[in-house]
């Protein structure tokens, strides 16, 4: 199980200036246990976009947001979320980024991921469990866990051709950060905001 913490909430508005309407998916798994996607903590989150004039567009609570396949399955019979340009997560890190494997829309993590009890051993890893996110900032894609040297602020500068020079079979994920923060028009704000190393 990940042990998930909320993000402050000046972090959270931060993270969303310029929207006016998201979609929120929550997780049933482990971030209920830690009773940060409850049902309390979504209207604690509502309220306060509520609050700040942003509109809810719809919520959708699955039982694990990790599981890619039902996740995929579910959100695309959801009118609300197909409409949605911004997501809001109530998950951890991975569930973040397993929704971004098959979703181009901007990704926002309220929760930050702060341990691991115990968990099922997992195909791919996607989260660190470093207990700062910043996927909000990366289009949901963790660069801490996906890149062979962590590096948080940008690429090393040894990539070739958009692959990994660690692993030339594999992307460079900031490569695929670029990408998708150009695709979202977020390229500008993210190259003015420094994230300070670990």
């Amino acid at each position: 199980m990940i042990l998930t913490i909320k993000k402050s909430d000046e972090e959270i508005l931060e993270s969303l200036k310029g929207e006016s309407a998201v979609f929120i998916i929550a997780c049933a798994g482990c971030a209920v246990k830690s009773h940060t996607a409850d049902k309390q903590a979504v209207e604690t989150i509502s309220k306060l976009l509520s609050d700040n004039n942003i509109k809810v567009l719809g919520i959708e609570i699955l039982g694990a947001v990790c599981n890619t396949q039902k996740a995929q399955e579910t959100l695309s019979k959801n009118i609300n979320f197909q409409k949605a340009k911004t997501i809001l997560f109530l998950s951890c890190g991975t569930g973040v980024q397993a929704v971004g494997s098959f979703s181009d829309k901007r990704l926002i993590a309220v929760l930050n991921s702060a341990a691991i009890a115990a968990v099922e051993p997992s195909y791919s890893k996607f989260c660190s469990v470093c207990g700062d996110c910043i996927l909000s900032y990366t289009q949901g894609i963790c660069p801490k866990t996906r890149c062979p040297k962590s590096l948080v602020n940008g690429p090393c500068g040894g990539f070739v051709n958009g692959k990994c020079e660690i692993d030339p079979a594999k992307d460079c994920v900031w490569v695929l950060i670029y990408e998708k923060l150009k695709q979202n028009n977020a390229l500008d704000k993210f190259l003015n905001r420094f994230i300070e190393p670990r």
